[in-house]
């Protein structure tokens, strides 16, 4: 996984950004709680798929995959191994990204703040593995998921158009997570029923849709 280095450029870029936005924007605008903000959803949202997506597209493309899974690498570990880094990866950003954006440690409520980051992540590399099953190379990968990074990425900045389009996307999961960390920056945040429920329905229905996906073409949609 780690010698496909494409898919770190998502947690690269999401420090990047948080550092540009921070000398380039005025500090009215560019607060702790929106790069905060901007950078989770480059880590967590275009991170994850890309790590979901571009390593199962890679082994298809090499034509290596088949031969996984011929010999002792069974599916399921080929999907823990491939998790399980991508998982430790964007914790690790998540956790350098609070000094980077300039939040006081003690503002973070740090259970919820590892909890919430950590399933947002998964629910993204779940999103990927389902694009890796119907990709055959990682630039078919790259077109199907762009459309869904970006609208997905760039939530804190839909949030911040008006009211309206803030309420809508508050039911996406990237938009939970965007407001969890507005509202953890402004006063002591309370986990709440429709945080959880948006987090766990998301989990559900994309754990719902892979396993379609994996019953019908197994990893390799070929």
């Amino acid at each position: 996984m780690f010698t496909n280095m494409s898919i770190m450029v998502a947690p690269i870029l999401s420090i990047g950004f948080v550092l540009l936005m921070k000398i380039a924007m005025p500090s009215a605008v560019a607060t702790g709680a929106y790069l905060l903000g901007m950078g989770l959803s480059f880590n967590n949202i275009m991170g994850g798929i890309m790590m979901g997506s571009y390593p199962l597209s890679e082994e298809k493309e090499k034509n290596t995959l088949r031969v996984l899974m011929t010999s002792s690498v069974s599916s399921v570990e080929f999907i823990i191994g491939s998790i399980l880094p991508s998982l430790l990866i964007t914790v690790i950003i998540n956790i350098v990204l609070i000094p980077i954006a300039g939040v006081p440690v003690g503002k973070i409520d740090w259970p919820i703040y590892l909890l919430y980051t950590t399933v947002t992540a998964l629910i993204s590399i779940i999103i990927g593995y389902v694009i890796g099953i119907y990709s055959n190379s990682q630039m078919q990968a790259g077109n199907l998921s762009m459309p869904i990074m970006l609208l997905f990425t760039l939530t804190p900045m839909f949030q911040s158009f008006n009211k309206t389009i803030e309420n809508i996307m508050s039911f996406t999961y990237p938009g939970m997570l965007n407001d969890f960390v507005l509202h953890s920056m402004t006063n002591n945040y309370n986990i709440n029923f429709k945080d959880v429920s948006v987090l766990v329905i998301w989990l559900i229905v994309c754990l719902g849709i892979f396993i379609y996906a994996y019953s019908k073409n197994g990893l390799d949609s070929e």
